[in-house]
């Protein structure tokens, strides 16, 4: 539901139909069954709205509108329903109409982390203005800390998942569009919390659920403040509000691809694809070639490595997953290369779900890695 539905809907109500609704019309009755119908529909959608006006209040209303409403977006933007993901959670905002604070709206496991989507208000136009120059938004997660001292970390605006934008006016055109409503001065941000930052969470609490702080992060008042330290800053400021979560479950399909060599003639290096873990949002290559891991230790000889470098880079952009209807998708370069138990773990990530359930081949060039059956 857009934020502006109620509107909509009182607007599109046309007077034939008001008349029609508050007089007795011997004309309507002869009306088709359809129109009779649409028009009752028509009817039963203002009255709904009105009813939900008169119960919340029409500030309250509105306010629970545009976390709806967020949600919706969300959805959308992150392609839930048009890739059949599971590994997504939607909150009930029903309750949270006080026009201030913090909403939990939805979260997404995209594998590394939960991506969690809130609603934080109220945020002055002023604020918004200063970002990112002199203003931050900032995160923490109750009993996440390092050496001793809470842990902060910075939450972004949310904007669409297929742009990227770069300088000042642009990121501001972009934020007042997608993540600000200026009525009720809320903004949308996404946290990124991995899961390491979560299970140290739920280990402090001995529960399953975490609590999630959000506050703004004002770098020139600190400055001016003289204070150096940015946790013991943030501590001290006061916070837009905290919420208990359960990070959504994993949604994440494994493809084996056995032993599978890929030669590359121009660089004249092998490498073994043994296979590929595949979520929404994300996806790991799992890869071994000849000193891999001597190649991901700090004092690695990055001369000798590069080429196989360039080959993991390949790997990740040039393979693509073929979809039932011959549609292609690229995971895109790696993020993260760790090397664990004898096996380099290329992790990539994208903003909107894929649907892994319907991949039907898994190619690089002429090699076919995988194909369902």
């Amino acid at each position: 539901m857009k934020r502006e539905s109620i509107t909509i809907m009182l607007n599109g109500l046309a007077d034939n139909y008001i008349s029609e609704a508050a007089v007795f019309c011997p004309e309507a009755i002869q009306e088709s069954p359809e129109r009779i119908v649409h028009m009752k529909k028509r009817i039963i959608t203002f009255a709904l709205a009105a009813a939900l006006i008169l119960a919340l209040g029409l500030t309250a209303y509105a306010v629970w509108s545009i976390h709806s409403a967020r949600q919706q977006e969300l959805k959308a933007d992150l392609k839930i329903e048009e890739s059949n993901v599971s590994s997504y959670t939607e909150y009930d905002v029903q309750d949270e109409t006080n026009g201030s604070g913090v909403t939990l709206l939805s979260t997404v496991n995209d594998g590394e982390s939960q991506r969690v989507f809130v609603n934080v208000s109220p945020v002055d136009k002023e604020v918004i203005s200063r970002f990112p120059e002199s203003i931050a938004f900032a995160w923490k997660l109750d009993g996440m800390t390092i050496n001793g001292e809470d842990y902060w970390m910075t939450a972004a605006p949310k904007l669409q998942s297929d742009i990227s934008v770069s300088g000042y006016e642009a990121i501001q055109e972009a934020i007042l569009r997608d993540a600000y409503d200026e009525s009720s001065k809320t903004l949308t941000l996404e946290c990124f919390i991995s899961n390491n930052a979560i299970a140290q969470a739920q280990a402090y609490h001995n529960s399953e659920s975490v609590l999630l702080t959000l506050t703004l992060w004002d770098h020139q008042a600190q400055t001016d403040a003289g204070v150096g330290a940015s946790s013991e800053w943030l501590d001290k400021q006061e916070s837009f509000g905290s919420i208990w979560f359960t990070p959504t479950e994993q949604e994440m399909k494994y493809f084996d691809f056995g032993h599978a060599v890929y030669h590359d003639e121009e660089l004249d290096k092998d490498i073994e694809i043994l296979g590929l873990e595949l979520t929404p949002f994300s996806a790991i290559w799992k890869v071994n070639y000849e000193g891999a891991a001597a190649f991901h230790m700090p004092e690695a000889d990055w001369a000798a490595y590069k080429p196989y470098s360039i080959l993991e880079d390949k790997i990740c952009i040039e393979a693509k997953l073929v979809f039932s209807n011959g549609s292609t998708f690229s995971t895109g370069g790696a993020l993260t290369c760790p090397y664990e138990n004898g096996t380099v773990n290329l992790f990539c990530g994208w903003g909107s779900a894929i649907n892994i359930k319907d991949v039907q081949r898994i190619v690089l060039g002429d090699m076919v890695f995988w194909e369902a059956k």
